[in-house]
């Protein structure tokens, strides 16, 4: 019984002196893990400068856009272009039925040629000398007028004094009358050549010529405008019209769109419209163009709010856009509004906060150091710090959730 306690006693210590063994060696591994270094990433705390920017979304848009229309009614007869071809300005869009048209322009071209030539007749030159002929028959017809009445009114009197016969007297009479008649026709004929070649009837012949043209050049330009052409050089955004189709003069037919440069539309609120002036360079980014970044100028900067939504319109000109870049796609634009310079700054990825406060790790000597620091404005890449860090500290950039404060570490090169 005695020995058998002896044996149980020796094997409790054995296994006691085991356990302890076994404690100890993990102790000493767990240790050994925790001295073991590790590599980091560090950056330099540098001096530098940040630019506070407010992105607003905006819209691209072409540097023009003209909706083509034909200014008369008619029938189409052909269709010269589709969506997506290019055109030169003045390049035929598509053309109307002028059949009508050109039978007006014809007519109004015969009534000008007769409206010419009347004032031709009007003008002539020979009416002159027949006018000039006139006169010398009206003066002739006048003398024999004047020398009959005289010779009735003597015939008369001596037919009233008994002297002279019934015979005498109605020869006498019969004589001035006919000369009466023929200086009325004189006069008659000369009134008719002076009224042809006066400055009146001049001016209604020319003031006819003058409607005949107009009337003419109307017609011409009807008869033009069957044929519609693109007012720019550009790219044929969309296409209302089809052969046969019958068109009011106004429809819109077409859209052609200059997408030689673009321009990034947006709003911008009453407190930030002040920062922006024309002029400006500021970055734009559309992502539905492969998050191509871009450079645009402030073009214009409206004077006056929307009253719909109370906002400043904002047009930015990109100049040479990329292929991918097409008009109304969704865009970025970037504005500044605020700029510190000289400030001291670390990467974003530097900085660590624990329960409401920012650390950063630094290292000195091969040693972290964990730092409560003070943060200011930051960027897409730097953050401000305003205090609690040193000019040209190395500060840790990555990992800092698996450091201690006071482990050793490997500065990565």
């Amino acid at each position: 019984m005695k020995s058998l306690q002896i044996r149980r006693s020796a094997a409790l210590l054995a296994a006691a002196a085991l356990a302890a063994f076994s404690l100890a060696g993990c102790a000493k591994g767990k240790q050994a893990i925790v001295d073991e270094p590790k590599t980091v990433t560090v950056a330099r705390a540098t001096r530098s400068t940040i630019a506070l920017s407010l992105v607003y979304p905006a819209r691209i848009r072409p540097k023009q856009e003209i909706v083509v229309s034909a200014k008369v009614a008619g029938r189409v007869a052909a269709v010269r272009a589709d969506v997506g071809q290019r055109v030169r300005a003045g390049e035929v869009l598509f053309t109307l039925e002028s059949q009508d048209y050109d039978a007006q322009s014809r007519q109004a071209k015969a009534a000008l040629d007769s409206a010419r030539a009347n004032l031709t007749r009007t003008s002539d030159s020979s009416l002159g000398s027949q006018e000039i002929q006139a006169q010398s028959a009206v003066k002739q017809a006048q003398v024999q007028y004047d020398d009959a009445k005289d010779t009735y009114d003597r015939v008369q009197k001596l037919f009233d004094g008994g002297t002279a016969s019934r015979q005498q007297r109605d020869s006498a009479k019969a004589r001035f009358d006919s000369a009466a008649i023929a200086l009325d026709t004189a006069k008659q004929n000369l009134s008719m050549l002076q009224d042809k070649s006066g400055p009146q009837s001049t001016g209604v012949a020319s003031s006819q010529v003058d409607q005949a043209q107009a009337t003419a050049d109307l017609a011409e330009s009807q008869l033009s405008n069957t044929i519609i052409r693109s007012p720019l050089t550009g790219v044929v955004a969309s296409r209302n019209v089809d052969p046969g189709e019958l068109v009011a003069g106004g429809t819109p037919a077409f859209v052609v769109i200059d997408q030689s440069t673009v321009t990034a539309e947006t709003s911008v609120e009453e407190g930030e419209v002040e920062k922006i002036h024309v002029g400006q360079i500021v970055p734009v980014s559309v992502e539905a163009a492969g998050a191509v970044r871009l450079s645009g100028v402030v073009q214009t900067v409206s004077p006056s709010a929307d009253p719909r939504t109370q906002g400043y319109a904002v047009k930015v000109r990109i100049d040479a856009p990329q292929a991918a870049l097409r008009p109304g796609m969704f865009a970025r634009v970037s504005f500044p509004v605020e700029k510190k310079e000289n400030i001291l700054v670390v990467p974003n990825t530097a900085v660590v906060t624990e329960t409401g406060v920012d650390y950063v790790y630094t290292v000195q000597d091969g040693v972290l150091k964990k730092l409560a620091v003070q943060i200011g404005t930051s960027d897409e890449a730097v953050t401000e710090i305003t205090s609690g860090l040193q000019d040209g500290a190395l500060v840790v950039t990555e990992g800092q959730s698996f450091l201690n404060d006071g482990q050793k570490v490997i500065v990565a090169k």
